[in-house]
């Protein structure tokens, strides 16, 4: 079926140099690849099929699936669920991309019926809950004085029309949250007097007025393990960053427990020492009392056993173990647990107030969920999940953090069978989606080898805009201490040409600290995560533009950084998984099982994509100009390298002299 040409010919128009994008936007300029993107998005909707499509780097890929998703929606009376990586990402599609979509509708298209309706939709978490806030207040169920000042500048801050939502709120709440956010297991419904004024339920309203919803990747799989229960019905889906998907997948369909987590919970029911949490603000008998308390020290001091002796299995401090076989740990909390239930229960008789009873259900399902989580860990039982245990050890804390995790090894088959499956339509993009311009690796790991696919190239001038710089005569990064000996003289050698201006990616916390040790910090203001928020490092790096900013995981993509203040990328290692990563084990051996080679069919094309975010965080629009810095030689002395050499733009000038980087930034 081919798009009819009145549809066709409108969007050619809407990202054409006649387009009403030049009185909306400052700069716009036509992109033949973002009107080519949309003609094969709505081509896809109306043909009912699955697209995979790689829109580099300033195609403008939320436009080019935003017009073509609404027109379809109007057209048809469908609705449109748009999913996306992160809540910040969720944001910027509301106040940003919608905005611009609907006024090139009512410049275009002025009739009424016409008009998309958006919302944007948060986990139920996120939402401020009336009755609990109006509940902590009433029954003092703080657990530090700071709470109560903290909620009083919440509440100026509701009081002076704030929307409600808690990521929107202007500073960072403390545990606060999770005692006045929807919780459903803790929610009245219609019998409850803040109803009509819920700031969930009148979202949850507008959710099902909308024509596109718009919410994250976690809560789209949610909705999915609810049986499609928790978000309106939609006709079709948009996965935006649809590389980040098997991730999310793998994470959301494990388990994550960890021993504070369960030792806040326990707070959260009584501290006896500091008369706080939910049974200080109840009434029950002495004896009912002493018995929960006696509980509550049981689990707390069980807890402190039972994950010392996960910690004792990990012969490396902060480090992973992967739990191959039921661990030889015996479930002594479980049964403490079942009675301590039970006695809460019991207590919950004692002519408890409808809110405190509701609080009560709420800590007794979460205990029974920490209860669940850990048989399921000590079973160790599913042949598509891989265990581990971690542990991180905190200055601030004299015990370590321990971590009891699990994580699915292959998501295929349950993302084909409940995802793929339930939608006709199913659009996938990202700037990365590629290995060696090949859709193969992505399409297999979500088990949609039939799909169709589209490569949209960059529209920046790589050839004038950026240099890539390989330093051959550095050691191999296997040469530990050597390497980043050599790495630290080669970024001072680097940030001397670019005069700062850079942000140096590495692959774990412990190059960065290595390098970063032996770096000239002399001449310029070096920024390292972990030191401050996200937020505000990458506020700090804009502003003082001849800043350094050292950085790892996260960093690799997602941050937008357009202008001078990143003119030179620095990538220290080829971006591999360490080898012992618990899931990476668990995939390549289910890969081996199936006479399948992990390298070339895993390891290397995740490397290849994870490059090439990296490689997308320098060229943000086509007046940015700046150089990529590969320390790692790999890519030019091994075979594999070609991959990573093969998935850069094809007119990008490469050389090993760090002289052609004076010459690149002698030109600014």
């Amino acid at each position: 079926m081919r798009i009819n040409n009145s549809m066709e010919k409108f969007i050619e128009t809407v990202f054409s140099n006649k387009s009403s994008l030049y009185s909306i936007l400052d700069n716009y300029e036509e992109r033949t690849e973002q009107r080519d993107m949309a003609k094969s998005v709505y081509q896809a909707l109306k043909e009912n099929c699955r697209l995979f499509v790689e829109a580099g780097t300033g195609v403008g890929k939320s436009l080019a699936y935003l017009l073509p998703v609404s027109l379809w929606a109007k057209e048809n009376n469908k609705k449109v669920l748009i999913s996306t990586y992160t809540k910040i990402l969720q944001n910027q599609l509301i106040k940003k991309d919608i905005l611009i979509l609907k006024e090139i509708l009512r410049l275009t298209r002025p009739d009424n019926n016409n008009e998309i309706n958006c919302a944007v939709i948060f986990g139920q978490e996120n939402y401020i809950c009336r009755r609990r806030l109006a509940s902590v207040l009433n029954h003092g169920l703080f657990d530090t004085p700071y709470e109560f000042a903290e909620l009083e500048e919440f509440q100026k801050w509701l009081d002076n029309n704030g929307s409600g939502i808690i990521p929107e709120y202007p500073k960072t709440l403390s545990r606060l949250s999770e005692k006045i956010s929807r919780d459903g297991d803790n929610c009245k419904f219609k019998k409850c007097q803040h109803y009509d004024n819920c700031y969930y339920f009148r979202a949850r309203n507008e959710w099902f007025k909308a024509d596109l919803l718009i919410t994250n990747h976690f809560l789209f799989l949610a909705n999915v393990e609810a049986g499609y229960m928790i978000l309106p019905k939609f006709d079709a889906v948009v996965f935006d960053e649809a590389h980040r998907l098997e991730e999310v997948a793998a994470n959301f369909f494990g388990f994550d427990i960890y021993n504070f987590g369960i030792h806040r919970l326990l707070n959260s029911i009584h501290n006896p020492m500091a008369n706080s949490g939910l049974l200080a603000h109840i009434e029950t008998s002495n004896a009912t009392q002493r018995d929960i308390d006696k509980l509550i020290s049981d689990a707390h001091q069980t807890v402190d056993g039972m994950f010392t002796q996960f910690r004792n299995l990990i012969p490396i401090q902060d480090s992973k173990l992967r739990i191959k076989r039921p661990p030889p740990i015996e479930n002594s909390i479980d049964s403490i647990f079942v009675s301590l239930i039970t006695s809460l229960l019991e207590s919950k008789k004692e002519n408890l107030d409808d809110d405190l009873d509701l609080e009560m259900k709420s800590l007794i399902k979460r205990l029974e969920l920490y209860r669940k989580g850990i048989s399921n860990f000590l079973e160790a039982d599913d042949k598509n999940s891989v265990y581990w245990v971690e542990s991180n050890t905190l200055t601030h804390r004299k015990t370590p953090i321990i971590f009891l995790k699990s994580a699915l090894i292959d998501i295929a088959e349950l993302f084909k069978k409940k995802v793929a499956e339930k939608f006709q339509s199913i659009i996938f993009t990202s700037a990365t989606l590629t290995v060696g311009k090949d859709f193969s690796f992505i399409k297999d790991r979500l088990g949609l080898n039939d799909a169709k696919t589209q490569l949209l190239q960059s529209p920046f001038d790589y050839g004038k805009q950026a240099l890539l710089f390989v330093p051959t005569e550095l050691p191999m990064p296997t040469e530990e201490k050597k390497f980043y000996q050599n790495c630290a003289l080669m970024i001072d050698k680097i940030l001397t040409f670019s005069k700062g201006r850079a942000l140096a990616l590495f692959t774990s916390y412990d190059s960065l600290q290595k390098t970063y040790d032996l770096v000239d910090k002399s001449k310029f203001e070096f920024l390292i995560q972990g030191q401050e928020s996200t937020f505000e490092l990458l506020d700090k790096f804009k502003t003082d533009i001849s800043s350094v900013l050292f950085a790892t995981q996260s960093f690799w993509q997602g941050i937008d950084v357009p202008g001078e203040a990143l003119s030179c990328l620095i990538i220290v290692r080829l971006p591999f998984d360490v080898p012992d990563d618990p899931r990476l084990e668990g995939i390549c051996e289910q890969l081996r099982k199936k006479e399948q080679e992990p390298f070339s069919t895993f390891q290397l094309p995740n490397a290849v994509l994870r490059f090439r975010q990296g490689f997308g965080r320098l060229i943000r629009n086509k007046k940015d100009r700046g150089v990529v810095c590969v320390l790692d030689k790999r890519i030019v002395t091994r075979d594999y390298g070609k991959s990573f050499i093969y998935s850069l733009p094809k007119n990008l000038p490469m050389t090993f002299s760090i002289e052609a980087i004076r010459d690149f930034f002698a030109t600014d």
